[in-house]
């Protein structure tokens, strides 16, 4: 199994991926595009569960360790996602202590947790000692993005068994006030410095959710661990529209539209 916290502590930190449509061509892409890591999401990407696993399986055995973000910290599907062999959970709207403990019982096998058996597909994955490994190697982040979460952030990153945490700045802008932006204003960039400080001190590793490169290389320039580069329905429309006015800009192709009409 790939020790993604170790990766997470190598220089430069890691460029995350960010799969959403569920669609498993683009998955596979992605996990040949040179991502240091990858993350299904579950909990706004369109995708169900079946579809999420089938993006998974693209990606599986390209070496590229994969996050499943869930929609919720709800035990049922944070271990059915770990069955299925994703290497760890990224949690939305965590918010005190007591929640991260429930997330990180979800995610850890007994004594230090209360995970269900049943790693039918991680054994495939990961081989049959998976159970044996497990505690040790899944990547437990909640999510930081309320006003709570942010208050709070010193008694969720104390948790055993919690990796570090995943920042939401959109919905940490919203939280205070301010709109969601692809480069967070001076206010929500001072929660933001704040939480990695905090997460730096506890010793544990810090993602953030970014809306351009330009803000993936200030992040990882600040000592994040990972920054996402947008997801990959961003990415395609991104490139759809920059060729597609190329064309439309092209001097053939502004007069055979003018013609046309």
């Amino acid at each position: 199994m790939l020790d993604l916290l170790s990766m997470c502590r190598r220089p430069g930190g890691l460029v995350m991926g960010w799969c959403s449509t569920g669609s498993p061509l683009l998955g596979e892409a992605m996990a040949t595009a040179g991502f240091d890591a990858l993350t299904v999401d579950l909990q706004h990407g369109v995708q169900d569960f079946s579809e999420a696993l089938r993006v998974l399986q693209a990606i599986d055995g390209r070496g590229i360790p994969t996050l499943c973000r869930t929609p919720w910290n709800e035990p049922g599907l944070i271990m059915k996602a770990l069955d299925a062999g994703f290497h760890g959970i990224i949690c939305p709207m965590i918010d005190d202590r007591s929640q991260a403990e429930q997330l990180a019982r979800h995610c850890l096998y007994p004594p230090a947790g209360s995970r269900s058996f049943g790693p039918h597909r991680a054994m495939i994955s990961f081989g049959d000692d998976y159970v044996n490994v497990a505690n040790e190697s899944v990547v437990v982040l909640p999510m930081i993005e309320t006003e709570a979460g942010l208050r709070n952030v010193d008694e969720i990153l104390s948790v055993p068994g919690i990796s570090g945490v995943y920042i939401g700045p959109n919905d940490l802008a919203l939280a205070f006030g301010h709109p969601a932006q692809s480069i967070p204003c001076e206010a929500v960039q001072r929660h933001i410095d704040h939480i990695l400080a905090r997460t730096k001190a506890a010793g544990k590793i810090c993602g953030i959710a970014c809306g351009s490169p330009r803000m993936v290389i200030e992040m990882l320039d600040a000592g994040f661990e990972i920054a996402t580069l947008q997801n990959d329905l961003r990415l395609f429309l991104l490139g759809m529209n920059q060729q597609l006015s190329s064309v439309r800009l092209h001097p053939r192709a502004a007069r055979e539209t003018s013609e046309a009409t």
